[in-house]
């Protein structure tokens, strides 16, 4: 699949691989890393931005756009996971997860836009970045139960399936119809 001409499949691609390292991740965290720790949970930053960088850089079809967001994307999610523990200790656990939800979205498309040259209208960008962190703020909200309101056992299918859902209209958002480079 031309992933550069194909925004939907590039988000449905984009969202399975970030809910899979996502549910591994809540794996990790449930099992073997305790509630608060920072440098675990900037690592975790790192890998979703990372993620991020792979995809979106398939997506953009030229090396330069791939190289541009390799180190810079990753980078970013160091720092969103970071303020993520102040922010939390000032406004709570979930509202922290929404504004860096929302942080991760407009980030990425900014840099998105960067890594492709510039070319794309500033306000396009903006739109798509708020379209991203809307959209995809809204389902992340609507799952949150999975962390607010844990079942006793935790079904990772159904957390896959949850994170799927909150990715896509991010992805979708950054990906549909994107200008070829």
């Amino acid at each position: 699949m031309n992933l550069r001409h194909s925004g939907i499949g590039a988000a449905l691609i984009g969202c399975g691989v970030l809910a899979a390292v996502s549910t591994f991740g809540d794996w990790l965290w449930t099992h073997y890393i305790p509630d608060g720790a920072v440098v675990p949970g900037v690592i975790h930053g790192a890998v979703i931005f990372l993620v991020l960088a792979i995809v979106l850089g398939k997506a953009a079809g030229t090396r330069r756009a791939r190289n541009r967001l390799m180190p810079t994307l990753p980078a970013a999610g160091i720092v969103i996971a970071a303020v993520f523990y102040p922010i939390a200790g000032a406004v709570g656990y979930i509202a922290a997860l929404l504004v860096t939800w929302v942080m991760m979205w407009l980030t990425t498309a900014g840099l998105q836009r960067w890594a492709r040259g510039g070319a794309e209208a500033v306000g396009l960008t903006l739109l798509r970045g708020i379209a991203a962190a809307i959209g995809s703020g809204l389902a992340f909200w609507a799952i949150s139960g999975i962390w607010t309101q844990p079942a006793p056992t935790i079904n990772y299918g159904w957390r896959f399936l949850c994170w799927a859902f909150a990715f896509f209209p991010g992805f979708l958002a950054l990906l549909l119809n994107p200008r070829s480079d």
